[in-house]
């Protein structure tokens, strides 16, 4: 299973200032137009930007090191933006029973709730779910469309 943390000091989110990144008009125009970003507005402009979903190997559950960087979004998304909530849909290719696909598509959820609380996110605004094998991305019986259909996806709310 993959897990990582890093000893770095978090700012809580108020003690980081909202930064002024882009200005028009003349110099001493009071109305000069600004535009303000905040740390939760680049959290949630990176999050847009990055794919939702962490993939498994076939009948496994453990979170891969490829899936690190985008665990690691959503747990910035989630300090940046302190009353955000997620939601982690476990899912199976159609191989297997329905009810171990369930279990499966459980403990898939679970592992990449527990990488982002080991990154520090409380585990209360984490809800996960399993889908089993009842909401396949794609739905070719190949090694192709059933690795598309071995995730975990991340929904904030």
């Amino acid at each position: 299973m993959f897990l990582a943390s890093c000893a770095t000091r978090q700012d809580a989110p108020g003690d980081v200032a909202p930064q002024v990144v882009e200005s028009s008009g003349e110099k001493g125009d009071s109305f000069a137009e600004t535009k303000i970003v905040t740390p939760g507005m680049l959290a949630a402009e990176k999050l847009a930007s990055t794919e939702p979903s962490v993939y498994f190997d076939y009948d496994k559950f453990e979170v891969k090191e490829q899936f690190a960087l985008t665990i690691e979004v959503f747990a910035e998304y989630m300090r940046a933006i302190p009353g955000s909530r997620l939601r982690i849909e476990g899912n199976c290719d159609e191989r297997g029973t329905i009810e171990y696909n369930l279990a499966l598509g459980q403990r898939r959820a679970d592992a990449v709730k527990a990488a982002l609380v080991s990154m520090g996110i409380d585990g209360d605004r984490i809800e996960t779910i399993s889908y089993g094998e009842e909401r396949p991305r794609n739905s070719i019986s190949s090694e192709a469309g059933f690795s598309v259909n071995r995730r975990a996806d991340l929904i904030s709310r």
